[in-house]
């Protein structure tokens, strides 16, 4: 890949990155380094000109001001939402939200993935309901960016979620970080913007989604550690899993009728699901973005051949690259179970023509990089890179710290 958009420093000795390792887990809370028997915090940074992160960080807010346009209108019109493979009772809350406005006080995050191709930038998704990288992109990278000579840290998204939720809530407001109690990926997560927010003098809690209440839309929660009435409630778990989680009049406010704001509220499903390009046609919204950058995107029954079509099939709503079926990447084993789901259920499924990421040169060979770039209610808040050894970005792929260039860089210290 040209030098001028994006390149891989070289790698820390063992005993640098080792230290940096523990400073992570024990600074930053990056309690899950290792999958499996593979470490995940890459050895090396992703350098970044700032003429790169600033085209990076316009085309983001564009995409980030186009989807909320788009969510608005498909609202507007509930029979819109059944091409999105929501779950029904979600589908029926969503349609009860139709007649609301997005408060303004609730603060929306999203992370954009992007990726150099041959034909320039492009994304794979948008990230919109629980985007995760923040301790990658905050604490990992702030640790690299003092081992390298001329490289600056890039905008913590830790910081600007934060700083976002501090304007909609007072000094000593409480706080409820709601997630999957029982996962320490999670956990690890909330833990680490908790301190965040104690230091901007918010007080947070974390907390089981089915320990929130709301009266007369009002939250409020009780545990055996503390309980009070909420400024703010922020989820960290997929909002299709609320319903399994929580009794009806409990999951059923983060869609519709909550008072108290949300982050994010579960209306961002609209624009997690990778069917939203199935809905461009019957939009007004001006999504030229989107169109410039997604590849184009048709349902599974459209594909004439998924064994030979350059097609990439993914479910309506994985995450973290779960069940992405590439032709020639994908194990065939998988694949061939990927495209008979894709075929029994082409509705909770999505076809997207496929592109080829320009691979890196690395010291540990060459890798195809993935930049997540973070959008905080709609501007640029920070970015999270990967990298993985084959084009598909998923559970395997390392964090990677990105840092911006302000010269060419030298090599470690």
């Amino acid at each position: 890949m040209s030098s001028s958009v994006l390149e891989a420093g070289s790698n820390l000795q063992e005993g640098q990155w080792r230290e940096l390792l523990t400073r992570a887990i024990f600074e930053h809370c990056k309690w899950d380094p290792q999958c499996e028997d593979h470490a995940v915090l890459a050895k090396f940074p992703l350098f970044l000109n700032a003429s790169t992160l600033e085209e990076l960080a316009s085309l983001a807010e564009n995409l980030s001001r186009e989807a909320f346009e788009a969510e608005t209108e498909i609202l507007r019109n509930p029979s819109l939402l059944h091409h999105l493979s929501l779950p029904r009772e979600i589908g029926r809350a969503l349609q009860q939200a139709s007649l609301e406005n997005d408060s303004s006080s609730n603060v929306r995050v999203m992370r954009f993935d992007f990726h150099y191709t041959r034909d320039g930038w492009q994304i794979s998704e948008v990230n919109a309901d629980v985007p995760g990288g923040y301790i990658e992109g905050s604490g990992w990278s702030e640790l690299l960016s003092h081992e390298y000579s001329g490289v600056a840290c890039p905008q913590s998204p830790t910081r600007s979620y934060v700083e976002a939720i501090s304007k909609m809530v007072p000094s000593g407001g409480q706080i409820a970080l709601a997630h999957a109690t029982v996962y320490s990926e999670d956990r690890q997560v909330m833990v680490h913007l908790g301190r965040e927010m104690r230091r901007q003098g918010l007080n947070p809690s974390l907390v089981s989604p089915a320990q929130v209440r709301w009266n007369q839309g009002r939250a409020s929660f009780s545990s055996n550690f503390a309980r009070g009435n909420l400024a703010m409630v922020v989820r960290l778990l997929p909002a299709e899993w609320l319903p399994l989680m929580c009794p009806r009049e409990v999951w059923i406010r983060w869609f519709t009728g909550s008072e108290t704001p949300l982050s994010n509220p579960g209306r961002a499903l609209v624009l997690q699901s990778k069917r939203f390009p199935l809905v461009w046609s019957e939009l007004k919204a001006d999504l030229r973005t989107w169109r410039q950058l997604l590849p184009v995107s048709c349902c599974p029954t459209e594909l004439r051949n998924p064994f030979r079509d350059d097609y990439v099939l993914k479910p309506a709503f994985g995450r973290v690259g779960e069940d992405i079926g590439i032709p020639g990447i994908t194990n065939e084993h998988a694949y061939r179970e990927i495209v008979h789901a894709a075929r029994a259920h082409p509705q909770r499924w999505v076809a997207q023509r496929r592109f080829e990421t320009v691979p890196i040169d690395t010291d540990d060979g060459p890798v195809y990089p993935c930049i997540g770039v973070f959008t905080v209610n709609g501007k640029m808040g920070g970015v999270y890179g990967r990298v993985a050894f084959s084009q598909l970005v998923d559970e395997n792929a390392l964090d990677v710290a990105v840092l911006v260039r302000s010269e060419k860089p030298e090599s470690v210290q």
